[in-house]
């Protein structure tokens, strides 16, 4: 069964149509928050979230519990694994971008770049290694590019149409949305050339396919996804 690794521009649409690439192909779905919830889920101390949130319909227990046991295996358990991981060092692999940079942040889990680069790559090994699963963000088709059973999908927009998107996610003003999304595009290229030693995070050499959502529904973006999968035998 697929694994497909979704990327590509802060509100490109990633975590819409993974779900929904998901839900056609009967697999399962990981982004930043359900690495979140099964970190809470697993018991980490995940400080830099106060309030545990309900867990939405669209997480199954199964998933939560698969990714539960790779975080609590995982150098960012700080249970097992490097010892200089500290405990709630998993919340780094929850964050937006702009957190990720943030000093007060880096020195109160302890880690380093490095370090940060080895517990993101480890985890979304072991993420791949499930099958059968679609997985958006934290550089996963960089990290997966040499997986002979991996779809790598880009998912781009026009600037005004991803300042929507914020603006009606978030409920913020469309002010804000571009302020946010200029924040997080300058700080997803610092990451990814921090951690994967990569200058231009979008190159279209980074997946097998790049999408444009602002030209077509995020429908007929799942459509073109699963039927990737289908072409390129990662059904099978």
């Amino acid at each position: 069964m697929p694994v497909i690794a979704l990327g590509g521009l802060t509100a490109g649409g990633g975590r819409i149509i993974g779900p929904m690439v998901a839900k056609k192909l009967k697999i399962d779905y990981v982004d930043k928050d359900i690495i979140k919830q099964a970190a809470l889920q697993s018991g980490m101390d995940i400080e830099l979230f106060t309030k545990k949130e309900e867990k939405p319909s669209s997480f199954t227990d199964s998933i939560l519990q698969k990714v539960s046991n790779i975080l609590e295996k995982s150098a960012f358990s700080g249970a097992v694994g490097d010892p200089h991981f500290g405990p709630g060092a998993a919340a780094f692999l929850t964050h937006e971008f702009e957190d990720l940079s943030s000093e007060e942040n880096s020195e109160k889990y302890h880690l380093n770049d490095v370090d940060y680069s080895k517990g993101v790559q480890q985890t979304v090994l072991q993420l791949a290694e499930l099958g059968s699963i679609v997985i958006v963000g934290r550089g996963a088709n960089i990290i997966l590019k040499n997986h002979p059973k991996v779809l790598r999908v880009g998912l781009i927009a026009e600037e005004k149409d991803r300042i929507n998107r914020i603006s009606s996610f978030e409920n913020v003003s469309e002010e804000k949305a571009k302020e946010l999304m200029e924040n997080r595009d300058k700080a997803r290229i610092q990451y990814f050339n921090k951690v994967f030693d990569i200058q231009d995070p979008d190159n279209r050499f980074n997946y097998h396919a790049v999408l444009n959502t602002s030209s077509m529904s995020f429908d007929m973006a799942t459509d073109i996804i699963v039927d990737l999968a289908k072409d390129l035998h990662l059904d099978n």
